[in-house]
């Protein structure tokens, strides 16, 4: 109806409709404290004509009246010197059945079971249904609806706490055991282990995935999605492909396309689908996050990556190659000889987003490592560097990568544990 309503006022016009079905178990003290369901609908709404563009979002139904003030602003607003007209190539419609949601509880249990040796754990599970439409004054029309999946469980011992989560497409493929054996072994490590203070300065440090892909998540958002590239807040210009930003060890891709992701999508909110992108190459830049604006800006094709909006690309998932370090956190610990092993983080802020200027809070054990042992537990640690510092001082990947996605990540990921050189830490 609302299409049928604006589409002899503007040159075209797209509408996106999101329906979420949410179903979420918190567990507490080892036991179900919470179950909640709750149904969003989501639309967003974009207009162009003359080559001006806005975009409109509502949570529920649209609001007629606030649709014709728009259509009534978007007369007087400057041409939009990144508008690239909607030319649609939408895959077949996509139907997945919904999962059932009492499986919920099982994924919790088995968490819990695993995690031995601990005192207690609290953490949530939850399923999501999605099922996006699209459809413009062209004639395009798509839709698809898919499940998505995770766990976050965090485990206690005395004053000692540690966090894992794990994500997947379907509750089946979650790996509830994994998580809950993740944080047992960490916390056995540090048990009875003295209490030190961080030693500021550069040190070598072991990011787990969580930090890992969080920080790759950053990178990802902030300096390859070709939005940044365009307003000259990335790090990168069009004329960096093909250089050097970062160690060897390091393949980075989006990875949203792949039908096993947490973050799954077939195509975008201007129609497009999605393209899995190669972002850097054994440390060498190979490529941008698109969408048609950026694209026709720079003379590329879009990669189908509007995937918050019509106005900047955005990454769905972050995935980095396995290296071939060792599998096991204590082999890792080995490999990592005398530094920090970083589990968890969070509170990450920028300083400067284009030299990529920032700081972490350290979460949960973080591991003092002398001679490839654990000797301490360490108390109040903020890493404080650069991106591309962390991305140059990768000197070792696991062999293994985990595909995971906590509240605090920026984009799900799936990637290895990391060992990188000469990292900024203060307390």
């Amino acid at each position: 109806m609302i299409l049928r309503l604006v589409e002899r006022r503007v040159d075209e016009a797209a509408l996106v409709r999101i329906e979420s079905e949410n179903y979420l178990l918190r567990f507490a003290n080892d036991e179900a404290t919470a179950f909640k369901s709750w149904t969003r609908t989501e639309v967003g709404l974009y207009l162009a004509k003359g080559r001006r563009a806005i975009a409109l979002f509502f949570t529920g139904e649209p609001d007629v009246e606030a649709v014709d003030d728009a259509l009534r602003r978007l007369d007087r607003l400057p041409e939009d010197p990144l508008y690239a007209p909607l030319k649609p190539q939408l895959p077949p419609p996509r139907e997945e059945r919904e999962e059932d949601f009492e499986k919920l509880a099982d994924i919790a249990a088995e968490a819990i079971s695993a995690a031995g040796g601990v005192e207690r754990n609290a953490g949530a599970a939850q399923l999501t249904y999605i099922c996006f439409e699209y459809e413009d004054t062209h004639g395009g029309r798509g839709r698809y609806c898919v499940n998505r999946a995770y766990l976050t469980i965090r485990s206690f011992r005395g004053e000692l706490a540690a966090t894992a989560a794990s994500a997947a497409r379907r509750l089946s493929e979650l790996r509830p055991k994994e998580a809950g054996r993740s944080n047992a072994e960490l916390l056995e490590l540090a048990a009875g282990l003295p209490a030190e203070d961080a030693e500021p300065g550069r040190r070598r440090l072991l990011l787990s995935p969580l930090v890992f892909g969080h920080l790759l998540g950053e990178v990802a958002s902030v300096w390859l999605a070709a939005g940044g590239v365009v307003a000259g807040s990335s790090r990168y210009e069009p004329g960096d492909l093909g250089k050097v930003v970062a160690s060897e060890a390091l393949t980075l891709e989006d990875a949203t396309a792949d039908e096993g992701a947490y973050g799954f999508t077939p195509f975008d909110y201007e129609g497009n689908a999605v393209r899995r992108v190669e972002l850097i190459r054994r440390g060498v830049l190979a490529g941008f996050l698109h969408n048609n604006r950026t694209a026709a800006k720079l003379g590329a094709s879009t990669t189908g990556h509007a995937l918050r909006g019509w106005i900047m690309p955005s990454p769905g998932h972050v995935l980095a190659r396995p290296g071939d370090g060792p599998k096991d956190l204590q082999g890792l610990l080995a490999e990592l000889g005398t530094g920090y092993y970083v589990h968890n983080n969070w509170y990450t802020r920028y300083q400067n987003i284009k030299t990529g200027q920032f700081s972490t809070v350290g979460r949960d054990a973080i591991l003092a490592v002398r001679g490839g042992r654990p000797v301490a537990v360490v108390r109040h640690m903020r890493i404080a560097d650069t991106l591309e510092n962390i991305l140059r001082g990768i000197s070792l990947l696991s062999g293994e990568a985990a595909q995971i996605y906590w509240w605090d990540m920026p984009v799900p990921a799936t990637v290895p544990y990391a060992v990188v050189e000469d990292v900024g830490v203060v307390k």
